[in-house]
């Protein structure tokens, strides 16, 4: 065995619906309480409408997939706070894809990250790290470290938004 291969068995488990563990959920920030906690000092009607904004895109297992924001860009003032949340959580595919690989041999990389990548845009970042932890039940998937790297990039992101892109964004919203 040379220094850096690995006997870690790597055993995909079906992508299509996973059933996000309680452990996972409770290790990982959610992005939408950090876009309301971004939002706090806004009034409670624009609170609770920013609330509701983002009940109605959530999956049934409480995250928020990329593919639920599939129409909303970046600059897109018109989809209000949805457009604050996808600017806050743009890093999310990257780095659970990136985590959800690490360590493993260059030719097993890829599809992994491909497969996690995917989960992540239809399913959420908890889905994502449940199917990771699942797969490769031999590898210390350390899920504090992506829980910290994941908020890390909320909050790194969050500083980029202005008080102006916040008050385009609800003045400009169409709910």
């Amino acid at each position: 065995m040379g220094l850096f291969t690995s006997n870690e068995t790597v055993t995909p488990v079906p992508s299509d619906v996973v059933t996000v563990e309680p452990r996972v959920t409770r290790a990982l920030p959610d992005p939408g309480a950090f876009v309301l906690g971004f939002l706090s000092d806004l009034s409670q009607e624009s609170l609770a409408a920013v609330a509701a904004e983002l009940t109605r895109v959530r999956h049934p297992n409480g995250s928020i997939p990329r593919a639920a924001l599939s129409g909303v860009g970046l600059r897109d003032w018109k989809s209000g706070p949805l457009t604050l949340y996808a600017w806050i959580t743009v890093k999310e595919q990257l780095l659970t894809s990136v985590w959800a690989s690490s360590g493993l041999p260059r030719r097993a990389r890829k599809p992994f990250e491909a497969t996690a990548g995917e989960i992540v845009r239809t399913q959420g970042v908890p889905a994502a790290a449940t199917w990771t932890v699942m797969s490769r039940p031999d590898a210390r998937c350390d899920l504090e470290f992506l829980g910290e790297s994941l908020s890390a990039a909320y909050t790194e992101s969050a500083g980029q938004i202005t008080n102006g892109d916040v008050i385009k964004a609800f003045r400009k919203w169409r709910h």
